[in-house]
């Protein structure tokens, strides 16, 4: 990707792609019952990256976060993916194997981005987890690593640890009923680049606040764009700096998402787009959708919702 306000990372990183979860236990012995159960996600980003391939500034790419190859084959080539894989907290202690599983299930042979999922909250295990990190891109099995949902304060554990590989990206919740400043400007000190999870601020988890999709000022917004209230939240986060995953096993919301980097303002151009998107950062009050309860109590990975954020 360009230069921008967090910094470089290897290689291209696109500015959204399509989120795609894949379940970690064996597949079917049915290709085509595999292919439904992760949501057609080769299928779905061959039809994103195609949407996309008109000429954008900066050579901007849709990509993929993860995808699979259809049973029939086809597809897109693998340089038009960017595609990413997490380390789950629950492997945590085989970091390298769980890799080489992500990829065996990918069928490549190199991930372009593998992320530290959950961060562990004492220093050692942090240490120990991030080397392992380290040793998969030394070994070529990851171009770039980096973290997801690391807080400002476990950004500056990871950094005092003098890493050889620096972490390439910080994975957080970010949208206007989230704006997770702190974070973003953390990583912006850094150099680590954002991609914002979540972005059209749906619920999460239980006690999550509400989608921002029908609030009157991201609708506002949207019309002043010219595009969809998805389109106008998407496009806020990329204004912001970051790189977006919506999720969504939808053909057609995919499409949309994509168009979100061709919006054409009804009025003012560049203005008139800056002052929509401005009125998206008044949204109050602040509320993350994921709350983290799930990862809190006897034998989780903390052991309290503060100690998640913290």
């Amino acid at each position: 990707r360009d230069a921008g306000r967090y910094g470089e990372i290897r290689g291209e990183v696109p500015h959204l792609g399509p989120h795609s979860s894949v379940e970690s236990s064996p597949p079917p012995a049915d290709p085509n019952t595999a292919w439904r159960r992760a949501g057609g996600s080769a299928a779905l980003a061959a039809a994103a990256v195609a949407a996309a391939r008109a000429p954008l500034p900066s050579r901007r790419r849709f990509s993929a976060a993860l995808a699979l190859r259809s049973p029939a084959g086809g597809g897109p080539r693998r340089r038009e993916l960017y595609v990413t894989s997490k380390l789950w907290p629950s492997d945590h202690a085989r970091v390298r194997e769980a890799c080489l599983g992500s990829l065996r299930a990918l069928r490549l042979d190199r991930l372009d981005l593998y992320l530290l999922h959950w961060p562990p909250s004492d220093d050692g295990s942090l240490e120990r987890l991030w080397r392992c990190m380290e040793s998969l891109a030394a070994e070529g099995l990851a171009t770039s690593i980096g973290v997801c949902n690391c807080s400002a304060r476990r950004l500056d554990a990871l950094f005092a640890l003098r890493p050889a590989v620096a972490p390439a990206v910080n994975q957080v919740e970010v949208h206007p009923g989230w704006r997770n400043e702190a974070t973003l400007a953390a990583c912006a000190a850094r150099g680590v680049h954002v991609t914002a999870y979540a972005p059209l601020g749906r619920a999460l988890g239980a006690g999550a606040g509400a989608s921002l999709l029908n609030e009157p000022v991201v609708r506002e917004a949207a019309a002043q764009l010219g595009g969809t209230p998805a389109q106008a939240l998407l496009r806020w986060a990329i204004a912001r700096g970051c790189s977006v995953v919506p999720k969504s096993s939808s053909r057609a919301r995919i499409e949309e998402n994509a168009r979100s980097l061709r919006l054409a303002p009804r009025e003012g151009g560049r203005a008139g787009e800056v002052e929509a998107l401005r009125a998206l950062d008044a949204i109050e009050p602040q509320q993350r959708r994921m709350t983290g309860e799930t990862l809190v109590g006897a034998r989780r990975l903390y052991a309290s919702v503060e100690e998640v954020w913290r």
